[in-house]
């Protein structure tokens, strides 16, 4: 498979297996219904370019970044996206991630309402400034994730664990949570549980 820095242009209804791209660059490409498959891509800069409808499986995206580039309708099943940095995006982040490792992520300042993220880990990410109404964290591990000023109304941690939320600095309006998760909630208080 070749390397990356050769798919320039537009690409269309095309798989690639095993594309190797760890440290190279890419500039203003185009992919539509396209499919990653194992691909390695860690460290790799991908400036202005655009993935519609496009799946990306078992490939390690580790340290990927994506300045000014869209994300369509793109799906992540089982990568690994660790200190990926989603706010360099061009505004254009419309995605879906499943069974993701997301650890050390920074998603500030976006609306990511209504996401659904399934079965990724979290661990270290940063939702400052963020909004995730109605969101759904489903069997999602968040420990030592950050909330600083975000929009958690609505949103569902029913089966998440591992998290810890500030209710002075987030907004938690009708935020779901379940026992015994929810008891982490307590430490906002200033009590003594026995």
């Amino acid at each position: 498979m070749p390397d990356i820095s050769v798919l320039d242009g537009e690409h269309e209804n095309e798989t690639f297996t095993g594309l190797v791209g760890d440290h190279g660059a890419l500039d203003a490409a185009y992919f539509y219904q396209c499919t990653f498959q194992g691909a390695s891509l860690q460290y790799a800069k991908l400036t202005g370019c655009t993935f519609e409808h496009c799946t990306f499986a078992s490939c390690n995206l580790s340290l990927l970044q994506l300045p000014g580039s869209k994300l369509i309708r793109t799906k992540f099943v089982d990568c690994k996206l660790s200190g990926v940095h989603w706010s360099s995006l061009s505004g254009v982040f419309s995605a879906s991630f499943s069974g993701c490792v997301m650890d050390n992520n920074s998603f500030t300042s976006m609306n990511l309402s209504k996401y659904i993220f399934t079965g990724c880990t979290f661990r270290d990410a940063s939702f400052t400034d963020t909004k995730l109404c109605h969101a759904k964290f489903d069997d999602c591990d968040l420990s030592q994730c950050t909330f600083h000023n975000t929009d958690l109304s609505h949103a569902d941690f029913s089966t998440a664990s591992n998290y810890f939320i500030h209710a002075d600095s987030n907004s938690l309006r009708k935020t779901v949570f379940s026992l015994p998760e929810a008891v982490s909630l307590l430490r906002n208080f200033n009590i003594v549980l026995k």
